[in-house]
């Protein structure tokens, strides 16, 4: 995620590249410079550049599977996530072949990168035009008229170490859009802390310390699924006084150890109710201590508590040495063969 982002995404995972150049020499530069932990693939003609881009992805986004609208409360409908989708999402391993980003050379003989932008049949897919100085007024004028998202001189992909941050910053501007896709429906509103600069803040600051690279929006608790490239899974649980008031008063009802009461009542801790305390047996103590969580407080637009869980308890059939990034990664071989 970008640090400086406004607004967290509804979800994020990483996405594959793709670079069309008939310059045999350029890719395999661009290749060379590539970090390893960015999948990509490079073709050096746009018509069998075409016939993979335009295979049709096995499902819909997930933006469009797996986000309802909760009407519990009708003054302030939220979006809830589909759980059953996002079981299915994260155990295909084959979410990260999705193309997100094209780098398209401008000046190719068999099509333009104009052309073949007009020919891309993902309309979410962001286009980059790679120009050179001679190409740009005509960039500028396909950028206005919405062809492409962008336009790129190649010297400035030349530059070290320029490729993964552009990359980076292509690849969250994807995701966001269809977050942007949800909100702009008036009846549908994302989690407010989402757009919460504090939260914001501290989330960046989690998915650096923390080496994460996919999260998911979930709710019951409102936060976010987040994993690491090895699969190793956690729960960032994002909360404010008036649900831990709602949390406090179910653990009394349920007659909670003092100590419980008194960290829901401070602040020092979140309950995560993924056990039920009214369905417990009479005979047997509850184990409160396995549904609390600590917690710190952010000030931001208001209050918040927020709870940092490593190998959370999820209902989810995940195994990563079938679907985590670095499984992908092992699997999936870097650029296209070509020949020298």
């Amino acid at each position: 995620m970008n640090a400086s982002a406004s607004r967290l995404p509804a979800y994020f995972h990483p996405t594959t590249v793709c670079f069309v150049d008939d310059n045999n020499g350029f890719l395999r530069s661009v290749e060379l410079e590539m970090p390893p932990h960015i999948p990509f693939i490079s073709f050096l003609t746009p018509d069998e550049a075409l016939a993979a881009v335009n295979v049709p992805p096995p499902r819909p986004a997930l933006a469009e599977r797996c986000f309802t609208l909760d009407e519990t409360d009708p003054l302030e409908p939220v979006i809830r996530f589909n759980l059953a989708a996002l079981e299915r999402e994260i155990t295909d391993v084959q979410r990260f072949a999705r193309l997100s980003v094209l780098l398209i050379d401008y000046a190719m003989p068999q099509m333009n990168g104009l052309e073949f932008s007009a020919q891309v049949a993902d309309p979410d897919a962001k286009r980059v035009l790679l120009t050179g100085v001679a190409d740009e007024s005509t960039a500028v004028e396909a950028f206005n008229d919405g062809l492409i998202d962008l336009y790129l001189p190649k010297a400035r992909l030349a530059q070290a170490g320029s490729l993964e941050p552009f990359i980076q910053t292509m690849q969250h501007a994807y995701f966001q859009q269809y977050t942007a896709r949800l909100t702009s429906n008036v009846s549908m509103q994302t989690p407010p802390f989402m757009q919460d600069p504090a939260i914001v803040g501290y989330f960046s600051q989690l998915l650096r310390k923390h080496q994460i690279v996919e999260y998911f929006l979930v709710n019951d608790p409102d936060g976010y699924l987040l994993l690491q490239a090895d699969g190793t899974m956690f729960r960032l649980i994002i909360g404010n006084r008036q649900q831990n008031a709602l949390a406090l008063t179910r653990a009394q009802r349920c007659d909670a150890p003092r100590k419980w009461l008194r960290r829901l009542e401070t602040g020092k801790a979140l309950a995560w109710f993924y056990e039920c305390p009214e369905d417990y047996p009479a005979t047997e103590a509850f184990p409160w201590g396995d549904i609390m969580f600590a917690a710190r407080e952010i000030q931001g637009t208001q209050p918040w508590l927020v709870a940092w869980v490593q190998n959370p308890p999820v209902d989810i059939d995940f195994d990563p040495a079938q679907s985590s990034f670095n499984e992908f990664l092992r699997r999936r071989p870097r650029g296209s063969p070509r020949p020298d």
